[in-house]
């Protein structure tokens, strides 16, 4: 896909700028926040908790320097840091793609017994530790987990689709940025061989 412009109206290089200094800031924000919750993490009844923190922690570190890769890249229009930032957020784009439409299959797929467990839970609310004292009949409890289940599909739906579209929309413009880097890149060559052109081997001068 072609671009010239990022989001219609922003100059390519500027919306790279752009797009990487709010990646930066949202990993930089994630690991910050791990490593403060670090212990409440670590802590949680799984034998897997351990390594999937500190994979979470690797993932996020990893992107937040690509991001800043994008940063500088586009600042100093250095393709190598460019293309570090463009293969690491496509391979991002991809996965955040597959895990949510995977999740949003799975709570289609379990929604009844999603349903069904919401409402034991709120019509014996305290056998679940729930506080409050009120609880719902079956047809009531019925209703109101279905209402809510049917809410959050909707609701979801709508925010997978735009939120992986404008992903997938960032990332091309990457591409469409490094691409031109590289055709620039490429034209300066050619230009410094036009200016100053190889002789022939052998050649005798005069």
């Amino acid at each position: 896909m072609a671009h010239n412009k990022c989001c219609c109206c922003i100059p390519l290089r500027a919306g790279v700028m752009i797009i990487a200094g709010l990646s930066t800031a949202a990993y930089l924000v994630l690991l910050i926040g791990l490593l403060i919750r670090r212990e409440a993490f670590l802590s949680l009844p799984f034998a897997g908790a351990v390594p999937v923190f500190w994979v979470g922690v690797v993932v996020c570190l990893i992107y937040a320097l690509s991001s800043i890769f994008g940063v500088v890249g586009a600042i100093t229009n250095n393709r190598a840091m460019t293309n570090i930032f463009r293969v690491l957020y496509w391979i991002m784009a991809i996965i955040s793609l597959i895990v949510s439409v995977a999740v949003y299959i799975f709570a289609l797929v379990k929604r009844g017994d999603i349903e069904g467990e919401c409402s034991t839970i709120l019509q014996n609310p305290g056998t679940y530790g729930v506080s409050g004292t009120s609880t719902f009949t079956k047809a009531e409890a019925d209703a109101a987990c279905s209402g809510a289940m049917r809410t959050y599909l909707i609701a979801s739906g709508i925010a997978l689709a735009i939120g992986n579209i404008i992903q997938l929309y960032f990332a091309s413009a990457i591409g469409a940025y490094s691409a031109r880097l590289r055709r620039t890149n490429l034209h300066q060559k050619l230009h410094n061989v036009e200016d100053f052109p190889v002789e022939p081997v052998g050649k005798a001068h005069f």
